[in-house]
């Protein structure tokens, strides 16, 4: 169970989970709940709002997807600070971690300026610190 006082950051796999109701989604729902602050980075939304157009879902419903996130989370934007932490996280995952993306780069560099805990099951993320894996 998640600590109130929790900083967490959702990446656009937990929102995914989330939307679709899947089984995973109850445990998503748990943790935006109970987090003292939840966020999600401004990359994230483009990376579910893409998905989303891909699996063509329609407009209505992306509309009402993103806007409940924006209203329960805090987007937080591109700044240089974040791309300058982002850029460093991604030449050092690449060493490391195969396919590791610029994506990737931005949702880790966020949870790490705000001082919180990745949700997500993407893989990449598996073996990472500050980070609450629900994937496979």
């Amino acid at each position: 169970m998640a600590r109130s006082n929790s900083v967490i950051i959702f990446d656009a796999y937990a929102w995914v989970e989330y939307a679709l109701d899947s089984p995973k989604a109850e445990r998503v729902a748990e943790l935006l709940e109970n987090a003292s602050e939840a966020f999600t980075p401004a990359s994230a939304l483009a990376e579910l709002k893409e998905s989303m157009l891909r699996q063509r879902i329609h407009a209505p419903i992306i509309d009402r997807i993103l806007t409940y996130i924006k209203s329960r989370t805090r987007v937080v934007e591109i700044n240089s600070t974040v791309a300058e932490l982002a850029g460093e996280i991604n030449f050092t995952q690449k060493k490391t971690i195969k396919d590791w993306g610029m994506l990737d780069s931005f949702v880790y560099a966020t949870a790490k300026l705000q001082r919180g805990t990745v949700l997500t099951g993407d893989h990449h993320f598996k073996q990472l610190r500050d980070v609450i894996y629900i994937g496979a």
